[in-house]
Parts: structure tokens; sequence; C-alpha cells
């Protein structure tokens, strides 16, 4: 498989992603403060498709809360213009109000509470240079001015695929930037993609983090989540391996129409690799789905018990209690030769809407079996409902890139 790159440079914005050339971008941050709460413009990409901004909110205080009937910095509002929220864009006598907005992280820490958010927009005028951000939150209101300028062509568009199992992984951007590679990945299947690969989770970084305590997060997240880790990987001509170190999610609909593949596009970051290294092979460990059609239910004072979906098999062990008020559920999994390859089912539900979905490793499954538990609320009888089959496609699925 070779590298293709397309003839055409982009621009790669930090903390949005890559846009087509002649977009224009902050020329500096702004702020403001309202109320004792501080609303910082952190980047924007204007393409003649949409305006995408970046946003910061700070609050602060001993102790740092939010004012009396406010929701902005609540910690569940992952979606602030539903919870009274107000924003437009203000761009000489022209308005555009926001398409969508979504939380990408919460701080709270003495002495302050912080929120990231991202902000869609309609298209800005093709002369615009500057405007200004709306925001209203009852009483309470935020202007930021804020001035634009053309963007650097810093990336170049590649065309790189590898596919297996019915599942394409597409490089389809690069960018140096600072002391990174910035690599635009998407995945495109017949299922709801559920993961690639198992990143170790990366702190959020915020405008009043200080670098100690940001290094000292991130050892701490590789501490603690490190070892079930398998992060993609870049491996450069010169010998030297480096393993991501932070992801940026799109958030946007993985299928646009029914009957329409799924998609999923995110940025991949990794710490650059020496200037004298021409090409390198990216390593994506694994691609898991989601086949959210079949489902089954099982009563579990009839446990050990056998059980389907659809065509994928497994058994019911064992339970035993987990916590207060959960229960935990020990499965089976035979060991598979289908492709993709059954690894658990999707969603396990009892009593409580939020269902459970993630799984842990026994350590020591019987031999030819995966054994697995789910934990989850049930009431009474104890009957859990199990929903969709993760089905995973194995790699190393390997791309190979130029980064001259």
């Amino acid at each position: 498989m070779m590298a293709t790159s397309v003839a055409r440079t982009l621009v790669y914005v930090p903390l949005i992603g890559f846009r087509p050339a002649g977009t224009r971008v902050l020329r500096e941050r702004a702020e403001t403060t309202a109320n004792g709460t501080k609303l910082m413009v952190l980047a924007v990409a204007a393409t003649p498709d949409r305006t995408d901004v970046v946003v910061e909110w700070e609050r602060t205080g001993d102790p740092a809360t939010c004012p009396p009937d406010s929701q902005l910095l609540v910690h569940t509002n992952m979606a602030p213009l539903e919870k009274g929220l107000t924003a437009e864009l203000v761009i000489g006598l022209s308005r555009h109000d926001a398409v969508s907005m979504r939380r990408r992280a919460m701080q709270v820490s003495h002495p302050s509470i912080g929120a990231i958010d991202a902000l869609i927009f309609p298209p800005l005028q093709d002369s615009a240079e500057a405007g200004e951000l709306h925001g209203r939150e009852g009483p309470n209101e935020w202007r930021v001015p804020f001035s634009l300028a053309p963007g650097h062509s810093n990336a170049s568009a590649l065309a790189v695929e590898v596919v297996r199992d019915g599942v394409a992984v597409r490089v389809q951007a690069l960018a140096r930037y600072g002391a990174e590679v910035i690599i635009e990945l998407g995945i495109e299947a017949p299922h709801q993609i559920r993961q690639v690969g198992t990143p170790i989770p990366t702190p959020s970084r915020f405008s009043s983090t200080r670098d100690d305590d940001h290094r000292a997060r991130t050892q701490e997240h590789r501490r603690v989540f490190g070892e079930p880790s398998r992060p993609i990987r870049l491996e450069d001509d010169r010998g030297n391996r480096t393993d991501e170190v932070g992801r940026l999610f799109t958030h946007e609909p993985q299928q646009m129409a029914t009957g329409r593949p799924f998609i999923s596009r995110f940025l991949v970051a990794f710490a650059a690799p020496s200037v004298a290294a021409k090409k390198a092979t990216l390593v994506v460990p694994f691609v898991e789905l989601n086949d959210l059609g079949p489902s089954t239910s099982a009563d579990l004072r009839g446990v050990p018990l056998d059980r389907q979906l659809g065509e994928h098999r497994f058994r019911i062990v064992a339970t035993e209690q987990h916590g207060a008020d959960q229960r935990k559920v020990v499965l089976e999994i035979p060991a598979s030769t289908q492709r993709p390859r059954f690894v658990q089912p999707a969603r396990m539900e009892g009593s409580d809407p939020a269902f459970a979905w993630e799984r842990h490793a026994l350590d020591a499954p019987p031999p030819g079996h995966d054994a697995i538990w789910m934990a989850t609320k049930v009431g009474d009888p104890p009957i859990v409902t199990f929903t969709g089959a993760v089905l995973r496609v194995d790699g190393p699925l390997l791309l190979e890139l130029p980064l001259a």
C-alpha cells in the first residue's frame, strides 16, 4: 500500500482540525467577563461551508460556584444551547445563531470551575475580518470582539487506505505542528463504530492549567490506564516508535441517512518524529463495531445460561453482588473464527436505563474462552437484556505515510 498525497494543501487549526486553504482563523485569543464568569474565544475556523468556534468558560472563587439558577457550568450540561444559553456571531449588521454547541470538557477544581465548548455557526461573509461573539444566559450577557486572519497552508491532504473485513481505515490529512504530528483518520464500516484501539485517556488542558500540573495529571493517567491500553502507534523510518498523545473527535453523526455506511472522523496526535524521518507507518491495533440489531433476555436465577445474539453465542456462568446496588454478571465468550470477531454483547440493561456497556477481563479465563464481566442494577425478578454484538476487526492495520 502506497501513500498518495492529494494535490492540495490544507489549514490545520488547533482545537478544531483540518480545513481547506483560504480558511480564516482567529488572530489572537479574546475574552470578557460578566458577573464573575469569564468567556474566552480560543479558536475560530471560518470556511465557505461553516464557522467553527471553540470557547472556554471559567469562574473562580472560594469555593467556585455557579450563580443561582445558572446551568452554564453544571457538570451534567453537555448541550448548553438546550439549557438556556443562546449564542450568536455578529459580523457588521449580520447576525448568525449557533447551529450546535457541544461540551468537550469540564473542570472542577479549587479554586475554579470551567468548561470548553465547541460551537458551529453558518458561514460568514468572505470579506469578514472581525466579529463579535455574543453569549447570553438569563440576565448575564458576554460580548467578545475578535479579529480574523488568513490561515497558513501548513498541512497536506492524503489518500491512504487499508480495508479489512468490510471496514476501511483512511488517513485523510497530516500536519507537523509545533512538537507534534497531527493525523486525521476516517473509519467507514457497515455498523456503528464503537472504538478504534484503546488509548490512554488524556486530561483536558484548560487555560489556567499550569505546565507542571498538566504533566502530573498526564503521568497519573498513564499509571492508572496504561496497562490495558492499546493505542494507535506511529513508527518512522528511523526505527523510532511513539504512541498517540491525544485525540480530537468531531462528534458529528456517524450515519447521515438510513442505509448509508457509518463514518467516524477524528484527529490523533503524536510527538513529532525527527526532521530526518521521511516516512512513517501508522499502526491501528483494532477497530470495534456495534451491531445493535440482535437482542436476548435472561433471568439470572437460572444461571448458568446459554444465550445467543444473532449468530453469536455466549454463556452466563455466574453473578455476584457488585458495590451497593449492582450485580456483576460473568460471561464466557467462546473462541471465534468469524471475521469480524464477536467479543461481547454491546449492552446489558437491567432495571436502570443507564445500561452497562464496558467489559472487564477476568484474571483466569477458561481455556479456549474469553471471560469478562459487566455490571448493572437489576430488579425483581433479576432479568437483564443484552442488546447488540460487539465485533472486532483485529489488527494491526498498517498505513504508510510521507513525513517530508
